[in-house]
C-alpha cells in the first residue's frame, strides 16, 4: 500500500508539472500566432513584457480569457496548474489517510489544507494591480482611463499592499501614480476624497523609504506637479491633510524634498509643517495690520537687543561661521544672536546663539533689505516686510515668516510703501536718501522697466522725472515720520544727472555712513588705492568716484562735517564687489563691520571713525557675503529698544 501512494504522488506530482508546462507553451505559441510583432518590434514586445502588462489576474478572468482563445489567459492557466498541484497532493493525502482510517493524520492533513486555501482567500481578497494604463508619451494620463484605474486599484488593493508593492517594482511607481494623479483631477468629490486618504494610507505605510519616494507618493506625478498650476493648486490643499498623521521627523523630509526639487510655495509649506507638528504655528496667526503708528528705529539707538543673521550652508562654512558669531558674542555677551540656518549650519552653531530653522528656503545671507525689526507703542516687536520684492531674492520675503513661526512673541506685517533698507540712513532726525534709493517706486509711477536715461538730456524731461522722485521722498517721509534728505543736489541739470546715475546699481549703506550727530563719511577709490592695487580709472569705478565726490560736496553743503574712508573695488566673477568700511552696523558712539583682511586699511578706518568719536569695531568677514557684494550692515538686522517716551 505504501509503494502504491508514493508512485501516486511521484506521478501526480510530475503530472502536475508537466501539464502546466504544455499548457504555458501552448498559451507562449499562441501569443506569438496572435501577434507576430512581437518577433520584429522590441517596443511591442516590451508592452508584453512590461511590469503591469496587461494579464488576466483573476480566475474568472483566466476562464473567460481561454474560452476565447488568449494566450496570456492559457499562460496564466498552465501557471494556476503549477500552483494547485501541490495543494490536490494534499488534498490526495487526506484521501489515503482516510482510507487507512489514521485519524490524526486526517486531521493534520485538513488543517494543512484548510491553511493553504485561507492563504488563497486572503490572498485573493488582498488583490491584485488592476492594468496600469500606459502613458501618454506628450500628455498627461488621461481622465476616462485614469479614473476607473484609481477605483478598481482602492477596492482591489489595500494601501499597505500598494505601499510594498512601488517598494518592490519601484519601475511601475510613475505609472501608477501618475493615473492617480489625473484621477485626483476628477470632477468627482467622492472620488478625491477617497483617494486622498488612500494616498495618506499609502504614505504611511512607506515611511521607511527615502524623502524623494516619498515626495513623489505625496504629489502623486512630480512633473506635472510643477507644469501644470491647476493640479499643483490641487495638490497644495490636500497636502496637509496628506502628511498630518507622519512622524514630524518624516514629514520634515518630504516638505524639504519638495521645496529643494519642486519649489514648494511657503503657505502650502507652513499649513502642511503645521499640520504634521514641524512647526509651533504658522505665521499667517501671527501677521497684523499695518500700523502707522510704529517706531521704526533709527540706525545709532541701542544698545543692539537682539542681531538677526541668514546663514546657510550653502554659502558658508562652519567654521567661519563658528569663528564670526563667536567674535560678536564676545563683542556684545548680553546680546540675543538669532541664525536663520539649514540642519547642517545648527550642528555647528556656538551655544549661545538662537537658531531659527529655514526649512530648506532659498534665502540669501542678507536679512537687512527685506524687513524692518519695528516696535508698537507698547514696545512690543513687529516685523515689517518690504512689499516690493526683490529681483532674485523673492524668497527673502519669507525670512520673517520663519523666524515668527518659532519666535513666540513677535507679530509680523507689510509696509504700505516701497522701501530697501540697503539705500536708507536713518538718524534719529533725518532719512537719508539718494536718487536711486526712490527708483523702483518711481519707476512704478511712469510704469516703465527701465530709467529713461534716454531723456536726461533735456531739463524738461528731468525736471518730470525728479517731480516723482520728490513724490517717492514723500511717501518714505510719511512712512518714517521724520524728514526725508538727499545726500546729493536735486538739479533738472543733463550734467548732474549723469553724475549722480553713477552711483546706480550700490547699495547707500556701502559707500555713505551718517554718524549722528554731524559726521558723514564717504567712500573713497583713490583714497583705497593706497591699501590695495586697484584700478580706479575703470569705467565702472570712475563713474562711481563722480558720484562719490557729488554726495562728499553736498552733505558738507548741509553743514555736516565730511570725512573719507577707503573703497575698492574687486575685478570678480560673477560680479565685481566693493570691499567698504562704510557697511556697518552703528549704536551710540560704536559701529561695527567685517575686517577686510588689509589690516592697515582697518588701522586708517578705525581712526576716521574714532576721528568721529565713534568706536569701530571689527569682526571676521563672512568672505562670499563680501564677494557677493555684501557687507555686515546687509549681512545683519537688529533690534534696538524701544523708543523712550
Amino acid at each position: 500500500m505504501k509503494e502504491w501512494v508514493d508512485s501516486a504522488i511521484a506521478w501526480l506530482l510530475r503530472g502536475g508539472v508537466l501539464l502546466s508546462i504544455a499548457i504555458v507553451s501552448a498559451g507562449t505559441v499562441l501569443t506569438f500566432v496572435h501577434h507576430p510583432d512581437y518577433f520584429s518590434s522590441r517596443p511591442a514586445l516590451g508592452a508584453l513584457t512590461e511590469p503591469g502588462a496587461h494579464f488576466p489576474s483573476t480566475v474568472g478572468d483566466v476562464l473567460a480569457g481561454v474560452r476565447h482563445g488568449s494566450g496570456q489567459a492559457i499562460v496564466m492557466l498552465g501557471l494556476l496548474v503549477l500552483i494547485a498541484t501541490p495543494v490536490v497532493r494534499v488534498a490526495f493525502s487526506i484521501a489515503v489517510f482516510l482510507v487507512e482510517r489514521d485519524r490524526l493524520y486526517v486531521m493534520i492533513t485538513t488543517a494543512v489544507l484548510l491553511i493553504l486555501m485561507f492563504g488563497f482567500a486572503t490572498g485573493a481578497a488582498g488583490g491584485e494591480l488592476p492594468p496600469i494604463p500606459p502613458l501618454p508619451p506628450t500628455s498627461w494620463p488621461a481622465a476616462d482611463v485614469a479614473e476607473p484605474f484609481a477605483r478598481e486599484l482602492m477596492a482591489r488593493e489595500a494601501a499597505a499592499d500598494l505601499a510594498r508593492t512601488i517598494a518592490a517594482n519601484p519601475e511601475l511607481m510613475p505609472k501608477i501614480l501618475r493615473n492617480l494623479g489625473t484621477a485626483m483631477m476628477s470632477s468627482d468629490p467622492a472620488l478625491r476624497e477617497s483617494l486622498s486618504k488612500y494616498i495618506a494610507a499609502v504614505l504611511r505605510s512607506s515611511m521607511r523609504g527615502d524623502a524623494k519616494r516619498l515626495a513623489s507618493i505625496a504629489v502623486l506625478d512630480p512633473l506635472r506637479y510643477i507644469n501644470d498650476a491647476a493640479f499643483r493648486a490641487r495638490i497644495d490643499s490636500l497636502l496637509p491633510q496628506t502628511i498630518s498623521g507622519l512622524p514630524a521627523t518624516v514629514a520634515r523630509a518630504i516638505l524639504d524634498e519638495l521645496t529643494d526639487s519642486a519649489s514648494l510655495d511657503f503657505d502650502t509649506f507652513e499649513k502642511a509643517a503645521a499640520a504634521a507638528g514641524v512647526i509651533k504655528r504658522t505665521s499667517a496667526s501671527r501677521r497684523v495690520p499695518f500700523d502707522p503708528t510704529l517706531a521704526m528705529p533709527d540706525d545709532v539707538s541701542g544698545p543692539i537687543e537682539a542681531s538677526f543673521f541668514s546663514l546657510s550652508s550653502a554659502y558658508f562654512k562652519p567654521a567661519e561661521v563658528r569663528r564670526f558669531l563667536s567674535a560678536v558674542h564676545a563683542a556684545s555677551p548680553k546680546r540675543k544672536i538669532v541664525v536663520l540656518g539649514d540642519a547642517a549650519m545648527k550642528r555647528n552653531l556656538p551655544a549661545s546663539v538662537t537658531f531659527v530653522d529655514d526649512h530648506s528656503r532659498a534665502f540669501t545671507p542678507w536679512p537687512r533689505d527685506p524687513f524692518i525689526v519695528a516696535r508698537s507703542a507698547k514696545g512690543r516687536v513687529v516685523f515689517v516686510n518690504r512689499p516690493n520684492l526683490q529681483p532674485d531674492r523673492e524668497e527673502d520675503r519669507n525670512m520673517v515668516r520663519a523666524i515668527v513661526q518659532e519666535w513666540d512673541d513677535p507679530t509680523w506685517t507689510v509696509a504700505p510703501t516701497p522701501f530697501h533698507n540697503g539705500h536708507i540712513l536713518l538718524t534719529p532726525s533725518t532719512v537719508w536718501i539718494s536718487i536711486h534709493t526712490v527708483e523702483p517706486r518711481v519707476l512704478s509711477l511712469l510704469g516703465l522697466d527701465h530709467v529713461p536715461t534716454e531723456t536726461f538730456n533735456d531739463a524738461a524731461a528731468i525736471a518730470r522725472y525728479l517731480d516723482l522722485v520728490k513724490r517717492a521722498a514723500a511717501e518714505l517721509q510719511d512712512f518714517y515720520r521724520r524728514p526725508v534728505r538727499f545726500v546729493h543736489p536735486l538739479d533738472a541739470s543733463p550734467d548732474l544727472m549723469q553724475r549722480v546715475g553713477g552711483g546706480a546699481g550700490i547699495d547707500l549703506d556701502s559707500i555713505v555712513t551718517i554718524l549722528p550727530p554731524s559726521t558723514a563719511l564717504v567712500g573713497d577709490f583713490e583714497l583705497g588705492a593706497k591699501y590695495a592695487k586697484a584700478d580706479v580709472t575703470s569705467p565702472k569705478a570712475a563713474a562711481l568716484q563722480r558720484f562719490l565726490d557729488v554726495v562728499a560736496k553736498s552733505l558738507q553743503g548741509d553743514g555736516l562735517t565730511v570725512r573719507r574712508l577707503p573703497l575698492i573695488l574687486v575685478p570678480a566673477q560673477p560680479v565685481d564687489y566693493l570691499i567698504t568700511w562704510n557697511n556697518v552696523v552703528l549704536e551710540k558712539q560704536r559701529a561695527e563691520g567685517f575686517a577686510s583682511l588689509l589690516p592697515s586699511a582697518d588701522a586708517y578706518a578705525r581712526k576716521v571713525f574714532e576721528a568721529s568719536g565713534y568706536k569701530l569695531v571689527l569682526f571676521p568677514p563672512l568672505l562670499r557675503s563680501i564677494m557677493l557684494n555684501g557687507g555686515y550692515r546687509c549681512a545683519s538686522n537688529h533690534l534696538r529698544p524701544p523708543p523712550a517716551r
